[in-house]
């Protein structure tokens, strides 16, 4: 029994190896991808280390103005080669075009007379926060639709990419076809952001299932979006889970999208404070 022993204790430290190894906390994100939102501009600067230290390659940096803190934020970003694009967005465009069409305008002067300048521009414009999107629900979205469906012809050459939830699938006619809302979004954007927010894997792939086979059809990128924040519903937001949780989660979504698809993270500051 002796001459065993050597033998059985090479067995233990291996099989305790091994567990250790299948065990061990998943701490990063394995995606070509990984966006977040940055509503508050005056955050300091360990909220950027914070986003290089977890592998962020692009920004939607929220400013409604244009200046040198604009510029001083970019390029600290690009020399942690982090991507930026301008996040703006409010529902009264749907039906004030006019206002956004301002916006741009400013946009493009700021990229067309500065040396550090934004990747695109990042929309989030929710029709349903309409005060009367439950009474005008189809108009709203027809006209939310057609918006976007203006910017492509208005902008051909300004990367446009959008934020949208996981449930536009009323159908829409428009210039006599006929379809669901996500799918002329999609067709019109350089790129969209699905605001799948749910605290599982499996639970986030089947509520953006649609959208996730039409931009494959298209051969389109889209991000998956998930939520951070405490929004006091936990099948929407990892806050209950905490952050190790979702990373574990996130990685195991990778395995079922396409290679180019990315995901995104809702936001910067609940995300830093995440457990």
């Amino acid at each position: 029994m002796k001459k065993f022993m050597p033998i059985i204790l090479l067995l233990m430290l291996f099989s305790v190896a091994v567990l250790i190894n299948v065990t061990k906390p998943i701490t990063s994100l394995n995606y070509n991808t990984i966006g977040v939102w940055w509503w508050n501009n005056k955050l300091d600067s360990t909220y950027l280390d914070f986003a290089q230290k977890n592998g962020v390659s692009e920004i939607y940096y929220y400013t409604s103005s244009f200046n040198d803190k604009t510029q001083n934020f970019i390029q600290n970003a690009k020399t942690k080669d982090i991507r930026v694009y301008w996040l703006t967005g409010e529902y009264e465009w749907i039906e004030d075009n006019d206002s956004l069409y301002q916006k741009l305008d400013e946009f493009i002067l700021y990229q067309t007379e500065n040396e550090n300048i934004f990747d695109g521009v990042h929309f989030d414009i929710e029709p349903h926060q309409h005060p009367q999107f439950e009474d005008k629900r189809t108009e709203i979205l027809l006209k939310f639709v057609q918006l976007i469906i203006n910017l492509r012809i208005k902008y051909p050459n300004l990367y446009l990419e959008y934020d949208i939830p996981c449930w536009l699938d009323d159908k829409l006619e428009i210039n006599g076809q006929k379809m669901e809302a996500y799918k002329y979004i999609i067709n019109n954007a350089d790129r969209v952001t699905l605001m799948s927010y749910r605290d599982s894997s499996e639970a986030i792939y089947n509520f953006a299932k649609d959208e996730i086979e039409y931009a494959k059809s298209l051969n389109k990128t889209i991000n998956l979006a998930v939520e951070t924040q405490d929004v006091g519903e936990d099948i929407v937001s990892f806050f209950e889970e905490g952050n190790k949780y979702m990373l574990s989660e996130l990685n195991k979504l990778k395995k079922a999208i396409p290679e180019n698809f990315g995901i995104a993270i809702h936001h910067i500051v609940s995300w830093k404070e995440l457990n």
